[in-house]
C-alpha cells in the first residue's frame, strides 16, 4: 500500500516539475505581450507571428552559420526589436496620434492585421515545410528526483525565463527608461507635461516587446518543429496568462505561466491532455469571476 502511495507521489512529482519548466516558458511567451499593452494599452495580436518569425530567423542563423541556436538569440533579439521599433514609429504612431480616447482599441486592427501579413508572407516564402534545429543535447533529460526527468533543452528555456523576466523588472524598476515607461503607463498626459517623450518610449515599449519575442523564440525552436503556424500552436496561452498574471506585472507572468504549466501537466497525468487544456480555461474563468485585475494585478485607482 506504501508502495503504491509512494509511485503515485513520483508521478504527481514529475507531472508537477513538468509543469513548473513549461510554466516558466509559458511566462517567457507573455512577456512581450504584457509590455506593450501595459504600457501603450494595445493588445498585441501579432505576437504569436512574431513568435514565429524569430524561430525562422534562429533557424535561418543556425543554418548559415552553424551556430548555437542560444547564440542566434543574441542576432535575432536586436532584429525583432529593430522591427518593432520600426513599425510602432512608422505605422502605430501615426494611428495613435488620430486617436481622440485615451485608450486606442482600434489600434487592435493594425497589429491584428500585422500578424496575418507576416503569417501569410512567411508561407508564401517558405512554404509550410517543418523545420527544425538539431542540437546534440536535444535527446538529453536531467533527473530531477524520484524517478522524474525534464529534457535539457526545456530547462535550460526555463532558465532563460526567469533570467528575462528578472532582467525586465529590474529595467523597469531600477533604470529611468523604466520609470519613464511606467510612468508612461500609468498616465500618458501626466508623463507627457512632466517633460517624458511618450511616443519615443512608446517605440522603446513596442521594440522591447518584440525583442522578447525573439528570445522566446529561441527557446521553442529547441523543441519544437517551425513552420508557418507555430506561433499560433505555441503561443495561444499567452493571452491567458496576461489576464491571470494581471496587466503590468512583470513577475505576475511568470507565476500564472507556471500555475497554467502545472495545472495542464497535473491535468494531462489525471485525464488526457484534452482534459489539461481545458482545465487551464477553467483557472482562467475562475480567476475573472474572483479576481478581475488578475492574481498579481493592482487595483485601479
Amino acid at each position: 500500500m506504501r508502495n503504491g502511495r509512494r509511485g503515485g507521489c513520483k508521478v504527481y512529482y514529475g507531472a508537477v516539475v513538468q509543469g513548473v519548466v513549461m510554466g516558466c516558458i509559458y511566462g517567457l511567451t507573455t512577456l512581450g505581450v504584457n509590455i506593450i499593452f501595459g504600457i501603450m494599452k494595445i493588445v498585441n495580436w501579432a505576437n504569436n507571428s512574431l513568435l514565429m518569425v524569430s524561430m525562422y530567423i534562429i533557424f535561418g542563423v543556425v543554418t548559415l552559420t552553424g551556430t548555437n541556436p542560444y547564440v542566434a538569440m543574441l542576432v535575432a533579439a536586436p532584429i525583432m526589436f529593430c522591427f518593432g521599433w520600426a513599425f510602432q514609429h512608422t505605422v502605430i504612431r501615426p494611428l495613435y496620434r488620430r486617436e481622440t480616447e485615451k485608450n486606442p482599441y482600434g489600434l487592435l486592427l493594425c497589429t491584428a492585421g500585422l500578424g496575418i501579413a507576416l503569417e501569410n508572407i512567411t508561407l508564401m516564402l517558405l512554404k509550410s515545410t517543418p523545420r527544425t534545429i538539431k542540437m546534440g543535447i536535444t535527446q538529453i533529460y536531467v533527473d530531477v528526483g524520484f524517478g522524474a526527468s525534464v529534457s535539457l533543452v526545456k530547462i535550460i528555456g526555463a532558465v532563460i525565463a526567469v533570467a528575462t523576466t528578472a532582467t525586465l523588472w529590474a529595467f523597469m524598476s531600477k533604470s529611468y527608461a523604466g520609470r519613464a515607461l511606467r510612468s508612461t503607463a500609468q498616465d500618458r498626459d501626466a508623463a507627457r507635461l512632466m517633460g517624458i517623450n511618450v511616443m519615443r518610449y512608446y517605440d522603446l515599449a513596442f521594440g522591447i516587446g518584440c525583442g522578447i519575442c525573439a528570445i522566446a523564440g529561441c527557446v521553442y525552436s529547441t523543441f519544437y518543429q517551425i513552420t508557418p503556424s507555430s506561433g499560433a500552436t505555441v503561443g495561444h496561452k499567452a493571452f491567458i496568462i496576461l489576464v491571470l498574471g494581471g496587466i503590468e506585472s512583470v513577475p505576475g507572468c511568470l507565476l500564472a505561466g507556471v500555475l497554467l504549466g502545472v495545472v495542464e501537466a497535473v491535468g494531462a497525468m489525471l485525464f488526457n491532455s484534452y482534459i489539461g487544456e481545458m482545465l487551464c480555461f477553467v483557472v482562467f474563468v475562475l480567476v475573472l469571476f474572483f479576481r478581475p485585475n488578475g492574481l498579481f494585478g493592482r487595483r485601479a485607482r
